[in-house]
Parts: C-alpha cells; sequence; structure tokens
C-alpha cells in the first residue's frame, strides 16, 4: 500500500508516525540528599518575591497526564486524553507512568507538601492536562499531533499561553517534513509559546559524545528547544557542567543553531504521582509519598516554560517572537558546557521578567530602564546580551566590539560588556545600532550563512567549536572522539543511562 501511494501525484511525502518518549533518566539511585537550589540558580526566587507567580496564565503539559496532588490543588483547569487515538475530555487525568506529574510541579507546583522546598518556578500558574503518553512510557507522533490541534482549537477557552512539551523521537529528517515540526509551527503561529525539550542522545554505549541529535519536535526553529544543565548541586552558576546525556545541536539535516537555551535538568526534585510506573519501578528516586527525583531534559525544559509563564503575567502583551528574543538575549553564558550544549546560556528569570515588564511589543520600545544583572549569593549574574538563531548571531549595542576578539580565548561575556553603575537597557535597544529588528529575525525559513555575519575566533563562545569557512556542517565533519547524528547511531529502548552527569 505504501508502494502504491508513493506511486501517486497526489502524495507528497510519506514519513514514520514515530514513537514518542519523554526525555527523562531514571536509572540511578540517589546517592544523597536533595536540596532545591534551582529556582535560586535562574532568580526565579527572587521573581516569586516580587509578586509574579504565573497567575492568570495557563499552560498545556502535554505529557503523560497530570495526578491530583496537593501542591496543583485547584489549578488544573482541565484534562484531556488522546491515548486511544481520539479526544476524551474528563475533569481529571490519571499520570499511569508518572512522567506529566513531575514535571507539571516544575512548572507550577506551590510546595505545600514540603513547606515550599520544592515549589515550581511558577506557582500560581494554571495548568491544563493534555496526556498523550501511556502507562508503559510511550505514544505516537500522530496522537501528539491531534493533541496539539486541540489545544489551538481550545485556546482562548483556557487562556493557553504557553505549551510544554518534554518528550518526542530521535532526529529521523528535516523540520521542513517532520509533520510534528509542522504542527508545533501551527501552535507558535496560533501564538502559543512553545517549550521543547531537546532529548537525551547525547551519548550511547558506542559513541561517549554525540553532537547533532536534537529530538524532534525540537528541532524546529519557530519552538525554544531546552538542553539539561548539571548543576552540581549549588546554585552558584560557575561550577555548573554539561550532562553526558543531554541531546547537543546542531540540528540533524538542518544544521541549525539549537538548543535554544539551558536550564537545570540534573536530579530534579519534583511532584510524584502515587501509584504511577516510575515510583513501583523505581523507589529509590522517591523522596516521599509526595516527592520524586528524575533528570533529563525533560527536567530542564518546565524551568523555562514557568519562566515564560511570569513574563507573560509581567506583560500579557508579548507574543511568541518577543518571548523567545527575551529569553535567549538575557540568557546567562555559562563558562564550561560548549555553545551547542547550553545554547544561548542558563535560562535567566530574573532579568526575563524585568526586560518583559518593560517592553512594548507594538512600538518594540522599553518603557522604562532593565538592569542587566542581579545578585545570587554576592555574586553578580550578567545578563548575556547575545544570541545565536537559526544560522545568524544577534547581538545588543550593550556588547563591546573592542574586547569580543578575546571571547574565544576563554574571556568571560561579563567583561566583554560595557556596562556602568547606571547603564542599563533602554528604549534605544531596539534602533537600528541594536538589535536587528523584524518578524524574520527569529526563524525565517530563509536565514542562510552570509558574510553580514561572520562566525571566526573573534566571537566564540568557547573554543571548542570553530564556525567558520573551513569547517563543513556535514557527515564529514569529525568532532574528535564524538560523532555527528546519522544513520549510523542506533537509538535503542535498551540503552539505559544511569550516571546521572
Amino acid at each position: 500500500q505504501i508502494k502504491g501511494l508513493l506511486s501517486s501525484k497526489a502524495i507528497k511525502y510519506i514519513t514514520f508516525d514515530a514513537v514518542i518518549r519523554p526525555h527523562q533518566i531514571s536509572t540511578a539511585s540517589l546517592t544523597s540528599s536533595v536540596t532545591n537550589v534551582s529556582l535560586a540558580a535562574i532568580g526565579a526566587d527572587q521573581a516569586n518575591a516580587s509578586g509574579l507567580t504565573g497567575q492568570g496564565v495557563t499552560v498545556a503539559v502535554i505529557d503523560s497526564g497530570i495526578a491530583a496532588h496537593p501542591d496543583l490543588a485547584g489549578r488544573i483547569v482541565s484534562a484531556v486524553d488522546f491515548t486511544s487515538g481520539v479526544a476524551v475530555v474528563s475533569s481529571a487525568n490519571q499520570d499511569g507512568y508518572g512522567h506529566g506529574t513531575h514535571v507539571a510541579g516544575i512548572i507550577g507546583g506551590n510546595g505545600t507538601m514540603s513547606g515550599g522546598q520544592y515549589a515550581g518556578v511558577a506557582p500560581g500558574v494554571n495548568l491544563l492536562d493534555v496526556k498523550v503518553i501511556a502507562d508503559d512510557g510511550s505514544g505516537r507522533s500522530s496522537d501528539l499531533i491531534n493533541a496539539m490541534a486541540w489545544v489551538i482549537q481550545n485556546k482562548a477557552a483556557y487562556n493557553i499561553r504557553v505549551a510544554n512539551i518534554s518528550l518526542g523521537h530521535p532526529p529521523l529528517e528535516s523540520y521542513t517534513t517532520d509533520p510534528l515540526c509542522q504542527a508545533v509551527e501551527q501552535m507558535v503561529s496560533a501564538g502559543i509559546v512553545t517549550v521543547v525539550a531537546a532529548g537525551n542522545n547525547g551519548k550511547d554505549a558506542t559513541y561517549p559524545k554525540i553532537w547533532g541529535a536534537i529530538n524532534s519536535p525540537g528541532t524546529d526553529p519557530a519552538v525554544i528547544t531546552v538542553y539539561p544543565v548539571n548543576t552540581l548541586g549549588t546554585a552558584t552558576l560557575s561550577d555548573d557542567i554539561a550532562t553526558t546525556y543531554g541531546s547537543r545541536g546542531p540540528t540533524y539535516i538542518d544544521n541549525l543553531f539549537k538548543p535554544d537555551i539551558s536550564a537545570p535538568g540534573n536530579k530534579i526534585t519534583s511532584l510524584a504521582a502515587s501509584g504511577s510506573w516510575l515510583s513501583v519501578n523505581y523507589p529509590s528516586l522517591l523522596v516521599d509519598s509526595n516527592y520524586m527525583t528524575l533528570s533529563g531534559s525533560s527536567m530542564a525544559a518546565p524551568f523555562v516554560t514557568g519562566t515564560v509563564a511570569l513574563m507573560l503575567q509581567a506583560n500579557p502583551a508579548l507574543d511568541t517572537n518577543m518571548v523567545k528574543m527575551i529569553l535567549n538575549l538575557t540568557a546567562v553564558k555559562l563558562q564550561q558546557p560548549a555553545m551547542l550544549e547550553q545554547g544561548n546560556g542558563m535560562v535567566n528569570a530574573m532579568t526575563a521578567v524585568q526586560f518583559a515588564s518593560q517592553v512594548d511589543p507594538v512600538a518594540k520600545t522599553l518603557a522604562g530602564p532593565v538592569s542587566p544583572k542581579w545578585s545570587l549569593q554576592g555574586t553578580d549574574v550578567w545578563a548575556g546580551g547575545a544570541f545565536a538563531t537559526g544560522k545568524q548571531l544577534f547581538y545588543s549595542k550593550l556588547v563591546n566590539p573592542a574586547v569580543s576578539s578575546t571571547w574565544g580565548n576563554g574571556t568571560l561575556w561579563t567583561n566583554s560588556i560595557i556596562w556602568s553603575d547606571g547603564l542599563d537597557w533602554t528604549s534605544d535597544f531596539f534602533s537600528p545600532t541594536g538589535v536587528i529588528w523584524s518578524d524574520s529575525i527569529l526563524w525565517s525559513d530563509g536565514i542562510i550563512w552570509s558574510d553580514s555575519i561572520l562566525w571566526t575566533d573573534s566571537i566564540l563562545w568557547t573554543d571548542s567549536i570553530l564556525w567558520t569557512d573551513s569547517v563543513i556542517w556535514s557527515d564529514s565533519v569529525i568532532w574528535s572522539d564524538s560523532v555527528i547524528w546519522s544513520d549510523s547511531v542506533i537509538w535503542s529502548d535498551s540503552t539505559i543511562f544511569g550516571d546521572h552527569k
């Protein structure tokens, strides 16, 4: 039948209804007590203290369901289940697998059962439970596509502004033909900020480091793709490292800059779904009957999703383009991970919400000053002031070109930015000498490599990757002891990552 379809001139393209899976790692036992340092690391605790909790914003959690939990009481606005192949709307879903509940807690748990210790980023946000993963931890691309279409149709009814997708499948094709990518583009076009986990294909038994394995639909330039960082259990950012398992960029086939941003994703404690597959099969990961600890890009994505909810509470007029630009621009450049691991840097909730509160997305001006730094345990945390997307690099007028030539030699971004105590981002930020502004800045299909943007040693973030004319992004690129994702890299359900590093 497939051969017959392929011979028809009416058929343009045929692809797999690929199996989708959550991007959590659950095979390692806890070796020490886990403290919640992640909110402090991204400045979310300070944003919460200023009164921002995500109140009035609804996030669609497209996952394995959200179990009833005191930390979410009264804020799950509805539930719909697609695992039977059709939409079944109910007052509540079950989370037989346990993944979606954990993700929901990172986004919006209020910490009721832990005295606030394990609260999420946006503890006042509303959640829409969209179930696409069955109790065995798997689903189908077609179910996810149908779920996204339903979310679009019901956006106004539930005030859905953000969607979290901590699942997907390994890269198989270009985002231009991938049906999941086509579906997420429709969701973004409908005005729903879509945050997607990068995946956990950063290594396998044969290759200790794999590049170019960003999972679908995180391969699409329209979404915000998130990589998991290991904070080593500290709030300070100077010791943060890349996880070994997180999927690195660039994207398979299209060679686009991904991930967009990074967030804490290693040993994250959040809500446990009682009696779920994860709780029953990995009891060592349970902190108590209400909380468990998981790792993976699945856990990193909701930190960004929660931050977006805070931004939209601060300024409901923000559109999807503006949200993505602010997140990328304000992200904190980490010292150790490569640029195709951390993306534009660690999500910076504190500066992002300040920027969001001041920006006028119609006039493209800032109503008032935005501080480019904040204090974390006595250390200044600086916004990056520049970002890469697609195949281009954009930077604001706050980046000092006189010292940019030293970026590739290990100089910190904080030393490469002109800030005086009295200098803030102001309305002239969007001037022609600042960030170039257009509707195509973030994800135009027409973005190409151009002589107008030179990727050389003068604008490297780390010495580990060279973006020059001498490097060809293709299957012929050799990355020392690592590999580029290709047909020769086999992803197996039997692969187990248990090191939590």
